[in-house]
Order: C-alpha cells, then sequence, then structure tokens
C-alpha cells in the first residue's frame, strides 16, 4: 500500500510539472503559481483523490462507463483533477481543451507507473 502511494504520489507530481510546462508552452492555459509546499499538497490531494474517490466514482458510473466504452472515464478524471483544484486554488486552468489534455496525461502517466511493482 505504501508503494502504491509513493508511486502514485510521483506519478501526480510529474504529471502535473509535465502538464504545466506542456500546455504553458502549447496553450498558455495552465498556471501553477504556488509555491512547493502548495505543489505538493496539490499532489497529496490527487493522489488521495485517485486512490480513495476515483473508485467510488468509478462503481457508481459503471454503467455509463460501459455504454461509452470507457470514455466516460476521462469525465471522472475531469472531475478528480477540479475536485484536487478546490484544495490549492494556484492552480489554473483555462481551456476545456487544457483541463481534457491535463486529464490525459495525468491518467495515462498513473496508469503507466502504477504497473510498477
Amino acid at each position: 500500500m505504501i508503494k502504491r502511494l509513493f508511486w502514485s504520489f510521483c506519478a501526480n507530481a510529474l504529471a502535473l510539472y509535465l502538464c504545466q510546462k506542456l500546455f504553458q508552452y502549447l496553450l498558455n492555459d495552465f498556471y501553477f503559481t504556488g509555491t512547493i509546499k502548495q505543489f505538493l499538497i496539490l499532489t497529496l490531494a490527487l493522489t488521495l483523490l485517485n486512490l480513495l474517490l476515483k473508485p467510488i466514482l468509478k462503481f457508481f458510473f459503471a454503467p455509463l462507463i460501459f455504454l461509452t466504452l470507457g470514455i466516460f472515464s476521462l469525465i471522472i478524471n475531469l472531475i478528480i483533477l477540479k475536485v484536487a483544484t478546490y484544495f490549492v486554488p494556484q492552480l489554473v486552468i483555462n481551456s476545456p481543451l487544457t483541463w481534457l489534455g491535463a486529464s490525459l496525461l495525468i491518467s495515462f502517466l498513473n496508469s503507466w507507473l502504477g504497473s510498477i511493482k
């Protein structure tokens, strides 16, 4: 459990950093203006939400996930990211395209680093 929490935390930190660099360069829409401490709090919030809230949302929305062939999982990831931004308001994401891209990148890195055992 601790190992999974550690790798998930690392994946989220890396994903948030990459999102900031990539989307700030491409679309100029992803800003984090906080301190390192606030970045770590955001990463911890995102990690805990992914580990605790995401399975609950997937359970309740399983029929929609099934009907949309898994595409509704993107909406769940967007919800998780939006909830995480309430804990640290220094993260500003302006466009829906950036929300979607950040959600995809964070999900990809979580699943990739989550497969490390």
